[in-house]
């Protein structure tokens, strides 16, 4: 899912990210005067082609990160449980911050 996310927003890097919000809000049949979809498009129209390209690469490369882990897993390697460890641990410092900071 997340490598199409990806893909979704290279594509998007050319057109106006605003714009296509604002057409998935309508299509959703959403009001966008309410909160979430106002939210929405405020942060898409705040958006430029290097954020959408340096986004859309992120979620590729989180997206290869969890192919491999799983072709591992999958495949009952030794080292994908230890990949698995390493990539499930990146998490902790903002779960740490969640419980204890806020």
């Amino acid at each position: 899912m997340v490598l199409l996310v990806s893909l979704g927003i290279h594509q998007l890097a050319g057109d106006s990210a605003k714009q296509a919000i604002e057409k998935l809000v309508a299509h959703l049949h959403l009001n966008p005067a309410n909160h979430i979809p106002s939210i929405i498009i405020r942060a898409a129209g705040e958006l430029n082609n290097s954020r959408l390209m340096l986004l859309a690469f992120g979620a590729f490369a989180y997206s290869i990160i969890r192919f491999i882990e799983a072709y591992g897993l999958w495949n009952q390697l030794r080292w994908a449980e230890w990949f698995e460890l390493l990539s499930g641990a990146i998490y902790l410092p903002l779960e740490i911050y969640e419980c204890y900071i806020k």
